[in-house]
């Protein structure tokens, strides 16, 4: 099965493209042949259209918390908030966002069941990991795909199949909680523990996490140390959860049967009760 890992910007560009990493899963092993570039959101657009069977995992939110849908009066469904957000245009989307209160608890960001369980940010977040921006220009563009979108729509016949990832569980997973290079100001080279990382991905450790071993080819290997951004290596990280999905994919590609069908959810073992 082809397998696909991508780390997503809501602003794609020549310097901070979207990032793939490319592999199958056969005979319990998930190999990353090659990490490819999107430069652009069209770019994003035209890989969902890429021939299927495919499984893909994306680290952005798809959906909002209920309560602010609820709250905001958008429509009740993730097809029709979406939908209704696009048209509704950035600036005004980051105005509610931005002006919004839980009358209830006074809160400004709210999170989703699965955000809680992940530890994960609230996907209102605008600024310094602006998730809500990546909501805003990656949901629509999978409701426009061809796609099946987990847990919220089923395409058929089946082309490719598109769920949320969260890849920072797999480095929690394995120990290691910041292999991403800081401001310029902060001299820490964070190289040494991307090493780590990647030595846990090819160890027999994932095999017992997620059911299969890992093994990234060599240029692969090189890319993912000497980003110091940590796209490259998110974007494999994204593949394994991908792949774990397709093989729970008789069980709802491994999303609770009451998963909250205006909210999503993030694949992985570690959010499975």
């Amino acid at each position: 099965m082809k397998i696909y890992g991508v780390d997503f910007t809501s602003v794609p560009a020549n310097t901070k493209p979207i990032t793939l990493a490319e592999g199958k899963l056969l005979g319990g092993v998930l190999q990353i042949d090659k990490v490819r570039l999107l430069p652009s959101l069209d770019n994003f657009s035209s890989f969902l259209c890429e021939p299927g069977p495919w499984v893909a995992a994306v680290d952005f939110p798809f959906g909002q918390p209920r309560k602010l849908i609820e709250d905001l009066k958008w429509p009740r469904t993730w097809q029709g908030y979406v939908k209704y957000v696009k048209q509704m245009g950035l600036e005004t989307f980051k105005q509610q966002l931005t002006n919004y209160k839980d009358k209830e608890t006074g809160r400004r960001l709210l999170k989703r069941k699965v955000d809680k369980l992940a530890n994960s940010i609230s996907p209102m977040k605008l600024e310094f990991v602006p998730v809500g921006k990546m909501f805003f220009a990656g949901a629509p563009l999978l409701l426009a795909s061809p796609c099946t979108i987990m847990p919220f729509r089923r395409c058929q016949p089946i082309t490719g199949v598109v769920v949320e990832a969260y890849p920072k569980l797999l480095a929690m997973a394995a120990g290691v909680s910041k292999y991403k290079d800081g401001p310029s100001n902060e001299k820490i080279d964070r190289k040494i523990a991307r090493g780590s990382l990647i030595k846990w991905l090819l160890s027999p450790e994932p095999g017992l996490l997620y059911g299969f071993r890992i093994n990234l080819i060599s240029s692969v290997v090189i890319e993912c140390k000497e980003d110091s951004k940590g796209d490259k290596l998110d974007a494999v990280l994204c593949a394994a959860q991908a792949a774990w999905a397709y093989l729970h994919r008789n069980r709802n590609y491994g999303i609770p049967l009451d998963c909250d069908q205006m909210e999503g959810w993030i694949v992985d073992p570690s959010l499975t009760e």
